[in-house]
């Protein structure tokens, strides 16, 4: 007779977006999950899937996945403005959640998750996918290591031409991977957050967004997003005294370079450049290994990575940097 911790771990998701397909896909190929339902109100999707995925019960009323006492987990992925609604309802029903970014689009409502959460002993993961990217984790070892030496700054760019959205701007639909890769590779918490913006499409919405983090080591952290430029670039730079390196999500031959730059003051200031050297990284997909993340962390009552707390870390600085969009000053976080 196997053990609890060897039996398949039971979810449902509700969403079936571009992006709830690809959440569809890799929590149905996992080894130690077993994918039960998906939900969905376009009955077209929900018809196309049950056929690629014959196996799962597709439905257009989640209560059916809520009521489900065999489920043990919940993956939501709709939009944003429905996430506190839909995860409040399944931690209610004494189920595990894992939302996609942002956690919420209100910190009081994040905020109330996150505790009811802590009330129910249940986990919640947001989907801060960069934080899975064997890229990342190889930097932030090499953070952690020295190798880098002191971090001076870090600055990313998420840049394409589209998709634009209408429901929200670009900041809250890219920033949040930005900010949570410089939030971890830092582990510290911004003093103010400034953030400028213009909205050249549709009023109100803004398509370019430069925002930058102040933080109380001196350190700085920049993220410029723009979902209207003729480039697709999503870059990640981060300084050293030591060395500095690049992660490049685009490159398939250089996705993490490290560079043995720097400058030097001893009598003078001295440039130093002695070349720079590809880093090997696995090539596991980062969707891939957070699905498996969320899972692991039920079966083994660990916490996740990008838990509760981390989506309120990010909101936090996206709802300051929407407050700077919107006044124009340089804000502390709250």
């Amino acid at each position: 007779m196997k053990k609890d911790a060897d039996k398949k771990t039971i979810i449902g998701q509700i969403g079936l977006g571009n992006w709830g397909q690809n959440l569809l896909k890799n929590f149905y190929l996992l080894p130690d999950c077993k994918l039960k339902y998906a939900c969905d109100f376009d009955r077209s999707k929900t018809e196309k899937f049950s056929k690629i995925y014959p196996d799962v019960i597709f439905t257009d009323n989640y209560d059916e996945i809520l009521e489900d006492k065999e489920v043990s987990a919940i993956v939501v992925a709709i939009p944003a403005v429905d996430h506190y609604s839909v995860a409040k309802k399944v931690l209610e029903r004494n189920k595990h959640v894992f939302i996609e970014k942002p956690i919420t689009l209100k910190f009081s409502e994040a905020q109330e998750l996150v505790e009811l959460a802590q009330k129910v002993n249940k986990k919640i993961m947001v989907g801060h996918l960069m934080l899975y990217h064997p890229a990342i984790i190889k930097l932030k070892q090499l953070i952690k290591t020295g190798e880098l030496g002191d971090i001076y700054c870090i600055y990313t760019h998420r840049l394409n031409l589209g998709t634009i959205r209408k429901a929200e701007n670009a900041m809250w639909s890219l920033a949040p991977h930005d900010i949570s890769i410089i939030l971890h590779l830092l582990d510290e918490h911004p003093q103010t957050v400034f953030a400028l913006g213009s909205s050249f499409i549709q009023s109100g919405i803004e398509d370019v967004v430069y925002l930058s983090m102040k933080f109380s080591s001196g350190k700085i952290g920049h993220v410029h997003v723009s979902w209207l430029d003729p480039n697709k670039k999503r870059q990640t730079v981060v300084v050293g005294s030591r060395k500095m390196a690049v992660f490049d999500e685009v490159s398939e031959k250089e996705t993490l370079v490290l560079f043995d730059k720097g400058v030097e003051l001893n009598n003078k200031l001295t440039l130093r450049d002695s070349g720079k050297f590809v880093i090997e990284v696995d090539k596991e997909t980062p969707l891939k290994l957070e699905c498996e993340h969320f899972i692991e962390s039920i079966k083994n009552g660990s916490e996740p990575l990008s838990n509760g707390k981390n989506g309120l870390d990010v909101l936090k600085v996206l709802t300051s940097a929407q407050k700077s969009l919107e006044n124009g000053k340089v804000n502390e976080l709250f």
